[in-house]
């Protein structure tokens, strides 16, 4: 009896690792199964917010050194080499005479003080980068497509993120730094979605500037399109559409900051964030400006 209730089981088990690999391509292929990828619901999420915030500092260190401005470091008490002050990045080298504790006040640390200055070591040894020669152009692509990658991955935890939807949209829109042939189309799909995420968050005026950003971003891929072609795919109409649309995001912005000023809701932010949001909300309405005084000189213009 125990040796047929195995040969039972086994047997169950490989008709359903059968059926499985049987019906499991077809799933794969089939599009209308192709959700998106959000474990935990984190994507969209008050947590996804955060996680799109801590992201900067990441993505800042791969753009600079995609970009090639990274400077090479070297381990405490080391200097740079006759070759490597040749190539003159003895200049923002970091020899690393402030990470490195004194000898003698680690004696007098407690056990957990040193395991935290190990720890902390071990963390800053493994962001050092000791090639004395510059970083190849292979290198460099690699690191802006890593750079990309997670500006992509923070623009799908928040794509209100003021900073983050702006540097996509840079990387899309521009060929030097981008790695992917996309540009003007996929970036304009870019801008309408994350202009119809933001005008749905009514709790915050912060997203609205976002929304308004996206708006300008748009004016600008169509501004060119006039210029450059004799057939114009966009009109002055479609133009001033937009344009209203941009009012309607800083209105919108004005209408819930007021209400956050009732609220108290500003209290609850550094300075350095309501400063920022200041200075987006007027970079922003000079942007708008401008691009009012070009879409007038358009319609002067006679159309072919």
């Amino acid at each position: 009896m125990h040796l047929s209730s195995i040969a039972i089981t086994t047997g169950l088990i490989g008709s359903g690792v059968l059926a499985w690999s049987l019906t499991a391509h077809s799933l794969v292929q089939n599009p209308e199964l192709d959700a998106p990828l959000n474990p935990l619901g984190i994507n969209r999420s008050p947590y996804g917010e955060v996680f799109a915030m801590a992201m900067q500092t990441p993505i800042d260190k791969y753009f600079h050194a995609g970009m090639g401005h990274a400077s090479h470091q070297h381990a405490p008490g080391v200097t740079c080499t006759e070759d490597e002050e040749k190539h003159e990045h003895d200049e923002n080298c970091d020899h690393g005479s402030n990470n490195a504790a004194p000898a003698e006040g680690n004696k007098n640390l407690t056990p957990n003080a040193r395991l935290l200055n190990l720890i902390t070591s071990l963390n800053q040894a493994s962001k050092l980068r000791t090639n004395p020669k510059p970083a190849s152009a292979g290198l460099k692509r690699h690191l802006r497509r890593e750079t990309e990658d997670k500006l992509r991955f923070a623009y799908q935890l928040d794509p209100s993120h003021y900073a983050n939807y702006n540097s996509l949209h840079f990387f899309l829109t521009e060929p030097q730094i981008g790695t992917r042939p996309q540009l003007t189309s996929s970036a304009a799909k870019l801008a309408e979605e994350t202009i119809d995420y933001c005008l749905k968050q009514e709790n915050d005026p912060r997203p609205a500037l976002t929304a308004a950003a996206a708006c300008t971003n748009i004016l600008y891929l169509m501004f060119p399109d006039r210029g450059s072609s004799e057939s114009p795919k966009f009109t002055t109409a479609q133009m001033r559409q937009f344009l209203g649309l941009l009012d309607h995001c800083l209105a919108r912005y004005d209408t819930i900051a007021k209400q956050w000023d009732e609220s108290k809701q500003w209290n609850l932010l550094s300075s350095h964030r309501i400063t920022e949001c200041e200075e987006r909300y007027q970079f922003i309405s000079k942007i708008r400006a401008d691009a009012k005084k070009t879409i007038l000189i358009l319609e002067t213009q006679p159309t072919s």
